[in-house]
């Protein structure tokens, strides 16, 4: 027993000695960086002056030297204590953005951006997609937002397919200027497809409030979702529509072929009943006035 006890005691010690001399240079390993300190932007700025004075017109200069814990930090709020850097003029020995993993550039931003629009980033599209902060703004540049790129042409940087369909016969007034994507979409996350809304009918009703109703007679589509009948981004068929009259239309509906006359040929019936569908039923959102079939909202 005394040597089953003397034993455990043995190991315990060489655990714990072995322990501390794992650890003891571990411990100096990471001291000259809990010693480093910071040098203050006037030190950053005797090598980085044009960057500096740029710097100091946009708003993340204006804004107090990005006031933190008390301490005035100018450029190490971002980029980290920069005394190391500073001596050894080594670019290694401070933070560089464009150095970092996209999720890791995320967080030095978020440290402050946390409200608002930003609340919707972890998880959203373009957090998931790999897309940073640093990707569309430049925190040194002066322009509104500090984005590299004015909206819709810096969306188009990555989304071309939507560019081309901005360009379609039938589209939102994009290209006029009358509107632009972050109309929509909130970048920094949200809805499905970052959308400023909690359903894509939702977003359409803000603009296009004659189309909500209530109505006697709805149409189902109109109900569930805008993008049942149209592509937002655009079309070649009119009104942003999948595909024209009636083909559109008897994706759900059929031919009014069980309605036909005996006395009415192939051509008066063709002309007469597969031109556009609207010519009869003009109320396509929705109606008061019942439509041929006499069904309405609750079946009658």
């Amino acid at each position: 027993m005394k040597k089953s006890n003397f034993l455990i005691g043995f190991l315990s010690f060489l655990f714990l000695f072995f322990g501390v001399l794992v650890i003891i240079p571990t411990l100096r390993a990471i001291e000259p960086a809990a010693q480093e300190e910071y040098a203050g932007s006037e030190t950053c700025m005797e090598c980085h002056e044009e960057v500096g004075k740029a710097f100091q017109k946009t708003i993340h200069g204006r804004l107090a030297d990005f006031e933190l814990k008390g301490y005035t930090r100018g450029c190490e709020a971002c980029h980290g204590p920069g005394s190391a850097h500073a001596e050894e003029a080594d670019p290694s020995l401070i933070i560089r953005l464009k150095d970092l993993a996209p999720t890791e550039a995320g967080e030095i931003c978020l440290n402050c951006h946390r409200g608002g629009m930003q609340m919707n980033w972890p998880g959203s599209a373009h957090d998931i997609s790999g897309v940073s902060c640093t990707s569309c703004h430049n925190p040194h540049a002066i322009a509104r937002n500090q984005l590299m790129k004015k909206d819709p042409d810096l969306c188009y940087s990555c989304h071309a397919s939507i560019r081309a369909q901005v360009s379609y016969p039938s589209h939102h007034p994009i290209r006029e200027k009358k509107m632009n994507c972050s109309s929509c979409h909130d970048s920094h996350g949200g809805g499905e497809g970052n959308i400023k809304a909690e359903t894509l009918t939702e977003l359409c009703l803000k603009c296009h409030v004659e189309k909500q109703g209530p109505f006697t007679f709805e149409h189902v589509p109109v109900v569930e979702n805008c993008a049942i009948c149209h592509d937002s981004h655009g079309s070649i068929a009119n009104h942003l529509q999948h595909q024209t009259e009636p083909f559109l239309c008897m994706q759900c509906h059929p031919g009014h072929e069980d309605h036909r006359h005996p006395a009415l040929s192939d051509a008066t019936w063709n002309v007469t009943f597969f031109t556009r569908c609207t010519h009869c039923h003009s109320q396509i959102h929705g109606s008061d006035f019942p439509s041929l079939s006499g069904r309405g909202r609750f079946g009658r």
